[in-house]
């Protein structure tokens, strides 16, 4: 699903006043053209407004930074930027920022009940600003789909990532095909699941009468053990 939270920097060349400092409007400058790169992937209309920095602030020389969310923080509402000098100096500030960013995301197209696989004609588009929202509200359809509800939803409501789990693909009880795997050797045999699962968590499974193995689900139903 594509998300607000951001992780890497940019680096930008940075104008160092005649007195050895920084000014703070060239800190705000360069934290605006990250910004606006960052923005960029919305099809939405996004706009921001900085807080401002102490006045007092004095910031030597610095002949690059680094930008970006501050921990903790998403680019949406009120947010935090931290900018860093990487080269010349080593200072880094907090800088503040509302952002106001409208983009499509999705809501439950109809009552949709606990348990409930989704499937086209679940979800509908809705607008709105991301920083009036939850930060886990899906705004790729491909990433609900498919995928059962854990909670129900009314219909309206925002489809959020943590009301979603996986399918279960595997029943207790259910016969399945187990895979055993050591080294470049590979043993089928059947067995019975003692447990639910998913695609990629662990399933136990009785093999013959007496003997338990432990293995994890795959998407075509069988279970890989490895030693």
């Amino acid at each position: 699903m594509r998300t607000l939270l951001v992780s890497f920097g940019f680096l930008l060349a940075v104008p160092a006043l005649a007195a050895g400092q920084v000014d703070l409007a060239t800190v705000q400058r360069n934290a605006a053209s990250w910004l606006d790169q960052q923005l960029s992937q919305y099809q939405g209309q996004s706009s921001y407004s900085f807080g401002k920095l102490d006045s007092r602030l004095r910031l030597d020389a610095c002949n690059a930074m680094d930008v970006k969310a501050a921990p903790g923080y998403r680019l949406a509402g009120n947010s935090m930027l931290r900018v860093t000098c990487v080269d010349g100096a080593t200072w880094a500030v907090n800088l503040p920022v509302k952002i106001s960013v409208q983009a499509t995301y999705y809501v439950a197209a109809k009552p949709l009940a606990a348990g409930h696989q989704l499937a086209d004609g679940d979800l509908a588009p809705q607008q709105g600003d991301l920083g009036q929202l939850p930060g886990s509200v899906i705004l790729d359809p491909a990433n609900a789909l498919g995928r059962t509800l854990s909670t129900a939803v009314a219909a309206g409501g925002a489809v959020r990532s943590e009301m979603l789990r996986a399918p279960i693909i595997i029943q207790q009880g259910q016969k399945v095909r187990v895979l055993m795997r050591v080294g470049e050797i590979e043993v089928s045999n059947d067995g019975y699941a003692m447990n639910n699962a998913s695609e990629g968590q662990n399933v136990r499974v009785r093999v013959g009468t007496s003997t338990i193995v432990q293995g994890i689900a795959r998407a075509d139903g069988a279970v890989l053990v490895t030693e």
